[in-house]
């Protein structure tokens, strides 16, 4: 009564085509696409000691001690940098202290900077703290 049903299993895979594999293979740029687009994040209340490559975003909310490269980097309010950071487009609302090398730098009314700062464009708004050396880079 309880045997009505038997499952078969089977470890051959039988019938496969090279087309078959090839498809899949031609998804994984596609997918590694995709999985750049989002941003890496380091939450409120994370301490991150050490280093980090992005190809694409990273939002600091946390604490970051170490060197960041990215394509743009955003350090929320109470996000805190420490160490050397390498960026595109570079958006500080918190604190920022070491060496700091991007295309465009913003800086916020609320932001605290400090360092060498190497720079092509630069945005500050009043109120924004900024001590160290500003280097514009042609």
């Amino acid at each position: 009564m309880f045997n009505k049903f038997k499952t078969q299993s089977s470890s051959k895979i039988e019938n496969v085509e090279a087309d078959d594999i090839a498809l899949s293979a031609d998804l994984e740029p596609i997918m590694d696409s995709v999985v750049s687009q989002k941003p890496t994040i380091i939450s409120e209340g994370a301490i991150f000691d050490g280093n980090i490559k992005v190809a694409g975003a990273l939002h600091l909310e946390g604490k970051f001690k170490g060197n960041i490269k990215a394509g743009k980097v955003t350090i929320a309010k109470f996000g805190n940098f420490n160490g050397k950071l390498e960026a595109d487009i570079l958006n500080i609302f918190g604190v920022a202290k070491g060496e700091i090398s991007c295309s465009n730098l913003t800086l916020s009314n609320n932001s605290d900077v400090s360092g060498k700062l190497l720079y092509e464009t630069i945005v500050v708004d009043a109120g924004a703290s900024i001590s160290g050396e500003l280097i514009h880079k042609v």
